[in-house]
């Protein structure tokens, strides 16, 4: 029994440390882009919502859409009429767009990056930190 259980500990603490390093905490590989960033800034009613994505050298386009959302409750709602959205026909993209008059409350950046290679394509969402006015 105590064996057993000696060895259950050994496995778990194992495991543990595994997933820790190397999968947990790793970073997300992605098949076309090379990094994804999405940021929120917000001062005093102002945000401001700025999405970069950087491509490997087959890349040939990239689009971004962006999200400001606000939460309510558990769910979260977009605070503009409709998202902001641009495109790069080539391997880099940063977009910047700003709201103003935001109310109090927990806000944040969703951003679905689209980054193709040729025909292949692959769809990334990357959301910002949260942010409370």
């Amino acid at each position: 029994m105590k064996k057993s259980l000696s060895f259950f500990m050994v496995v778990v603490i194992a495991l543990s440390s595994l997933c820790g390093i190397t999968v947990c905490g790793a970073e997300m590989r992605y098949a076309y882009a090379a990094s994804v960033s999405s940021r929120l800034s917000i001062s005093g009613q102002t945000a401001t919502c700025i999405s970069t994505a950087v491509g490997n050298s087959t890349v040939t386009k990239i689009t971004a859409v962006q999200y400001l959302e606000k939460k309510s409750g558990s769910k979260w709602y977009s605070v503009t009429d409709e998202p902001w959205s641009a495109s790069a026909n080539n391997y880099t993209l940063t977009v910047s767009n700003s709201k103003s008059s935001l109310s109090s409350g927990t806000y944040r950046l969703r951003t679905v990056f689209t980054v193709y290679s040729g025909s292949d394509s692959e769809t990334i969402e990357k959301i910002s930190k949260e942010v409370t006015i």
